[in-house]
């Protein structure tokens, strides 16, 4: 598996070159990029520019968001399709091999079962365009209670649900992002994890709920770093993963609330801790960290204008 640094599910920015040096630092063997921002990067000049950081760090890809909105209206997904186009050949360039999508968690469009099958279609229709480049879709929702509510008919808000789905697609590409965080709030158990194949499991990001806060009326701001124990075993989920021989991406989350006023340093170096902590409890070899920064990724100046 990879020990992967993904930015957006620790709530940080920088440019691409900071951020590669953070997840170098602390240890990560991958990272999760902006793919749509690579693309623009590519578009400007060409693919060898806009990746030269990642070429310089030699660091894996672990994943990248596919940022498309399975609810919109025919026309728009009908645009939204193209351009996965490209954008999929530019990960298959790069060597991507695992897209994110969320998968709605209300709509005003129709009822759940009539809903349930567009979305089984269109999410066959993104996996398609996945598959023939060689890249796993992991699906993954919102156990964010409050989410539902913001529409008319709720759609995909538990584990249960999101599970459905993935069983009704029948691209082979298409898995799950276990999220342990959503896991436990949507109404998740480690049996449910532990009875999937590994071909279904495609990307992994462990997150915790605060301390004292009830699973029912659990926020996304009470997400913090995983622990050794809590809801879901991480030691055993871990254990488990490494049994089964999964090699994809294992990322650490948390909620910014809950790290508020600490570097982006202090953040990335106290989530590295968290999975480090877990990995050597589940019996795994955890390789040391550098000794120093790295010194040999070329500057990326702030943008102009």
């Amino acid at each position: 598996m990879i020990k992967n640094f993904s930015h957006s599910a620790l709530g940080i920015n920088g440019r691409q070159s900071e951020l590669i040096e953070l997840a170098l630092t602390y240890g990560f063997t991958g990272m999760d990029i902006d793919m749509q921002d690579m693309l623009r990067r590519s578009q400007r000049t060409d693919v060898q520019d806009a990746s030269k950081y990642l070429e310089a760090a030699k660091i894996k890809i672990g994943g990248f968001d596919l940022g498309i909105d399975l609810d919109a209206d025919e026309e728009s997904f009908t645009g939204i399709l193209g351009g996965l186009h490209p954008l999929s050949d530019l990960a298959q360039q790069l060597g991507a091999k695992q897209a994110y999508l969320r998968v709605p968690a209300c709509t005003d469009r129709l009822p759940y079962h009539e809903y349930f099958d567009i979305q089984i279609q269109r999410i066959g229709q993104v996996a398609e365009v996945l598959e023939s480049r060689g890249i796993k879709l992991a699906l993954t929702f919102n156990a964010n209670k409050k989410e539902a509510e913001k529409k008319q008919f709720p759609f995909i808000v538990n584990v249960e649900g999101l599970l459905a789905l993935v069983k009704g697609i029948s691209n082979s590409n298409v898995g799950c992002l276990i999220d342990t965080w959503n896991w436990v709030v949507g109404g998740g158990t480690y049996e449910q994890i532990t009875a999937l194949q590994v071909e279904k499991i495609v990307a992994v990001r462990l997150g915790t709920i605060t301390a004292g806060v009830d699973v029912e009326s659990a926020t996304p701001a009470d997400r913090v770093l995983p622990e050794t124990s809590g809801p879901i075993d991480h030691v055993s989920l871990i254990k488990h993963l490494a049994d089964v021989k999964f090699t994809g991406p294992v990322s650490p989350s948390a909620s910014s609330q809950s790290y508020k006023g600490q570097t982006r340093e202090s953040i990335v170096q106290r989530a590295q801790e968290a999975v480090d902590g877990i990995s050597k409890e589940a019996g795994l070899t955890v390789a040391p960290l550098p000794m120093e920064l790295i010194e040999d990724i070329p500057y990326e100046p702030n943008p102009m204008g």
